[in-house]
């Protein structure tokens, strides 16, 4: 496997790993889970935690496919992809290794504001994970990029159920066209097509 994409891999388990009941410890220490930030007040910190699950899912689904990520990504474009995992995954496991502080040194939650404590009585910090929405952000451009190419991808495969469908017995009424015919396409014309059965009846 190429070297950036096994990094990108190696990144995206570990996020989802290091993510895994990061909620729960959130909950468990004092803090509330509600309380909203971000640029525009979009987060909150299961919102959040839940995109960063759902990012990792993405990315990895999206990497599974490892000829077309390499033609539709150039290598500084995976560099970069790696180095905002990178953050990322810094932010999540310092915010857990200063919930394990704020634990055993029993520090007072500010219920005010999000993911902040004191750790005296002038110091008040937040922890790493509110600056994981700068990361996120700087990631979705690549996500949405790589999303479209698969769509691009499912739309190609459509045409070809469609095509093959064309090129059947044009004698027989379509209403033959039942599941006997579907026998003869393959697994991911079969998708397709009951991708455009869905989307013909949202059309309706």
């Amino acid at each position: 496997m190429i070297k950036s994409i096994a990094v990108i891999n190696a990144l995206l388990v570990d996020i989802k790993t290091a993510n895994n009941s990061l909620l729960i410890s959130l909950q468990q220490t004092g803090f509330d889970t509600s309380l909203r930030f971000g640029p525009e007040h979009e987060y909150s910190s299961k919102s959040l935690i839940n995109s960063l699950d759902n990012l990792a899912i993405q990315f990895l689904t999206i990497t599974a496919n490892r000829d077309q990520f390499i033609q539709r990504t150039s290598y500084a474009e995976r560099k970069e992809i790696e180095s905002h995992l990178k953050h990322l995954l810094i932010c999540i496991k310092q915010s857990r290794n200063e919930l394990d502080v704020i634990k055993i040194k029993n520090l007072p939650i500010l219920d005010n504001q999000p993911l902040a404590y004191k750790t005296s009585e002038t110091e008040e910090l937040q922890l790493p994970l509110v600056h994981s929405i700068e990361y996120i952000d700087l990631l979705k451009p690549f996500c949405r990029m790589l999303e479209l190419v698969i769509a691009q991808e499912r739309i190609h495969a459509l045409s070809a159920v469609l095509e093959t469908l064309l090129q059947k017995d044009h004698s027989r009424p379509t209403h033959h066209l039942d599941q006997e015919d579907d026998n003869d396409l393959t697994d991911e014309q079969n998708h397709a097509l009951e991708l455009s059965h869905y989307l013909v009846k949202q059309a309706l």
